[in-house]
């Protein structure tokens, strides 16, 4: 991880990558007087221009040209994920990363809870029978008593679990460092990620992306859920495999599954999970709100005087670890 850089020297500009700046000038100038806010017409300029970048607010920044950031110190990226800018090994080492860690976790861990009441009210089946005009009673069943497991119990799984408790579920966790939760009954590591999935009812995956964790919900890890179970994924879509997903879904090997991430975002009209039985898609929102980009300017502005002053960043990334 990189150490803090000297302090007193005053930023005069930031750049932003991935977001149109006009949509951010406004914003920025009420939390940075003074500072001036630039943004890239397109790759080339990015790479062109990367040399006098200091400070960069970056949404999927261009990959490739990090060689060229010969005076840069900090990106800020908009979400808690940062595999949109890492590994990048060409990066200089003096370069740190901050993500928006702890913006997320009201929004995703209602999301969660939203997708298990959805199946658990057998929601696709009713919405069905409205289409058709048929009148049927079905009987629900209950969150409580019923157990979740929550792969990548940081702050977002930590949301997720507090929630899932509230309703009178059992929680069980996994985490890289595994020590006892307030919101999970059983916190284990990674290693037994399969045991977590066999045992759970309801499975929400919250993992960040990183060379350990891609493909880690493969064919074979998957084939360890339950037949009626469900499954959240509101992490990276690199993360589980969709193919085998869709297929013990037609096959009515797996409840339900939600999918708020994808491998290949936007998601294409020719994909063919838009047509999987007990699937439901959105389109990468369940960390999003309506106040979402107001706070996470907040962290970006106090992150950019703690920078002029040399004090630590907040939500300061690990490059080995990847976040």
């Amino acid at each position: 991880m990189a150490a803090p850089a000297a302090g007193g020297d005053r930023i005069r500009a930031v750049h932003v990558a991935g977001i149109p700046p006009e949509a951010l000038r406004g914003p920025l100038q009420e939390l940075l007087p003074g500072v001036e806010v630039r943004g890239f017409a397109d790759e080339t300029d990015f790479a062109r221009r990367l040399p006098e970048v200091e400070v960069l607010f970056a949404f999927r920044p261009p990959r490739g040209h990090w060689a060229r950031a010969t005076r840069l110190r900090l990106i800020q990226t908009v979400g808690a994920g940062v595999d949109a800018v890492l590994p990048a090994p060409d990066l200089p080492e003096g370069v740190q990363i901050a993500n928006a860690r702890g913006v997320h976790a009201a929004q995703m861990g209602e999301y969660a809870l939203g997708m298990m009441l959805h199946f658990a009210r057998r929601m696709p089946e009713l919405l069905d029978q409205q289409r058709r005009r048929e009148w049927r009673m079905l009987a629900p069943s209950l969150l409580r008593g019923a157990t979740c497991g929550v792969l990548g119990l940081g702050a977002i799984g930590e949301a997720v679990g507090e929630r899932a408790r509230a309703f009178g579920m059992r929680v069980l966790g996994t985490r890289r460092d595994p020590r006892p939760s307030p919101h999970a009954d059983r916190v284990v590591g990674p290693e037994e990620t399969e045991a977590v999935l066999a045992e759970s009812d309801y499975v929400v995956v919250v993992l960040p992306l990183t060379k350990e964790t891609r493909g880690r919900l493969g064919a074979e890890a998957l084939a360890h859920l339950r037949p009626e179970a469900v499954l959240v994924n509101m992490a990276r879509g690199g993360i589980l495999d969709e193919t085998a997903l869709a297929a013990m879904l037609r096959e009515g090997r797996l409840r339900g599954a939600a999918l708020d991430v994808f491998e290949e975002e936007p998601l294409p009209a020719s994909s063919p999970l838009w047509d999987v039985p007990n699937l439901v898609i959105t389109p990468h929102l369940a960390g999003f709100s309506r106040d979402y980009l107001p706070a996470v300017l907040g962290i970006f502005a106090e992150n950019v005087r703690r920078l002029e002053r040399g004090e630590p960043l907040r939500n300061l990334v690990d490059r080995q670890r990847g976040y």
